[in-house]
């Protein structure tokens, strides 16, 4: 491997910061607004994925397959969306298979926060699924030779009054959706849905209670093998020496990766991989330098001396009275854990210089991209497929471990790699919650209070 610790610390950094986009919903929306093209209006993400064939597609047997870019990360999305999807069409809600954060086959829609997924997502897949309607009933009303208001859909099949009838599956060509959406199509008015806003069960929670595959961390596919990264003792320590030879014939080692200060080994069972790493681990020799601020009380004391940007939020022109009295206080917050239930975890496949990681990570494309620059290879040559993770939500190591997985799985000769974090590298190495300190204060006079 020729990669230096910039790679990896390079991607970690920008990661990093990417995660923090996550949760604030405005970082979203300034995405979809610097990506608007020119044209009509569209609601919430058509305006920024406007081909009606990115956002459904009917199959043969009439039924229906649509694409979102957000992901389930268990909110229930997936159900949610299903049940758009089927009201609009027409159609069972059996018959709707959602694929949702795939960078393959779904819409970009950058990445899932702020409680906007329904808004964006939803908003699209409703005007998207109520113009594909309309414009099957009216190739089903020339076929029929009818009048398009004459005719009824149910479940798919548009039936005309003198007994004519046409499924959705012979009514739709290659070439159907294949256009840009008008926004044109009027969705249906509350009235009329069957299944949105009713109490529906959700698609995601069958497996998670009987204990099927519902994570990443159940995937398993064909010579699949087992990786794990050996930690520095420090954060930015750089990696002087290791004996690889020895751990090299250690039972079932397939691969002893290093990248610069990037090491991990991938064995074909997992406790072959512990144990693999863990030997690596005594022989590592690592350069430390000082990096981490203090602990306890004097942690925030240190916060306080960094450097810092002042924003005026408001101003009043009007003096204010004399205080009676002043109280003032200060509120801190410590470094908090993600504390994933499921160490955060990814697959990674190399083949034919082309890379399919799938990950729990809420922004599909952003990784994709990032992926990209850490790997020095187009983001064409990468695939993101997002599979949910048992504890995912908010700022987690979905990320950093998809590039973990990445790098491991460059030096396995073809053979997918699951590399799953230990617990002490979920606690010690995940992304915590940022600390926080603040000081307010607040005078009181006779003629009322203010800040």
């Amino acid at each position: 491997m020729s990669a230096g610790p910039i790679t990896r610390r390079g991607f970690l950094g920008r990661t990093a910061a990417l995660t923090v986009g996550f949760s604030l919903a405005p970082l979203a929306r300034a995405f979809a607004q610097s990506a608007a093209p020119v044209g009509p209006k569209l609601p919430g993400s058509l305006q920024t994925n406007r081909n009606l064939d990115g956002w459904l597609r009917i199959n043969p047997d009439g039924s229906v397959t649509a694409f979102t870019g957000k992901v389930e990360i268990g909110q229930g999305i997936v159900t949610a969306l299903a049940q758009i999807v089927a009201d609009e069409l027409d159609v069972d809600l059996a018959r709707v298979t959602m694929i949702s954060g795939d960078t393959a086959t779904t819409p970009n829609e950058g990445v899932t926060s702020g409680s906007r997924s329904i808004e964006d997502s939803g908003a699209a897949l409703r005007a998207a699924c109520a113009e594909a309607r309309a414009i099957l009933v009216e190739t089903a009303a020339s076929k029929l030779s009818v009048p398009a208001s004459s005719l009824r859909v149910e479940n798919g099949v548009v039936s005309a009054p003198g007994g004519g009838r046409a499924t959705y599956g012979e009514l739709t060509s290659e070439a159907t959706f294949k256009r840009e959406a008008t926004g044109q199509a009027k969705p249906k008015p509350p009235s009329a849905h069957r299944f949105t806003g009713k109490s529906i069960p959700r698609r995601d929670i069958p497996a998670k209670v009987t204990g099927g595959p519902a994570y990443v961390h159940d995937m398993r596919l064909p010579g699949m093998i087992f990786g794990r990264v050996v930690r520095p003792p420090s954060p930015r320590a750089k990696l002087i020496s290791v004996d690889e030879q020895a751990v090299r014939s250690m039972p079932g080692v397939v691969a002893v990766v290093r990248d610069g200060s990037f090491l991990a080994v991938a064995a074909e069972r997992e406790e072959q991989a512990v144990a693999a790493a863990r030997g690596l681990d005594k022989t590592a020799k690592w350069q430390q330098t000082p990096s981490l601020p203090p602990t306890g009380r004097a942690l925030f004391d240190h916060m306080r001396q960094q450097p810092s940007q002042t924003n005026v939020i408001g101003e009043k022109s009007e003096s204010a009275p004399a205080a009676v009295k002043t109280l003032a206080a200060t509120f801190t917050r410590p470094f908090q854990a993600h504390a994933a239930i499921g160490p955060s975890c990814a697959v990674a496949h190399w083949e034919n210089g082309k890379l399919h990681v799938w990950s729990h990570t809420q922004g599909p494309f952003p990784l994709r991209g990032e992926l990209a620059k850490a790997l020095k290879i187009p983001p064409s040559d990468i695939t993101v497929t997002h599979r949910e993770g048992s504890g995912c939500y908010g700022h987690n190591g979905a990320d950093d471990v998809a590039l973990d997985a990445a790098l491991c799985a460059r030096a396995t000769g073809g053979r997918p790699v699951k590399l799953q974090w230990m617990r002490e590298d979920e606690f010690r190495w995940g992304s915590p919650r940022a600390a926080a300190t603040a000081t307010r204060s607040r005078s009181t006079s006779s003629r009322g209070s203010g800040w």
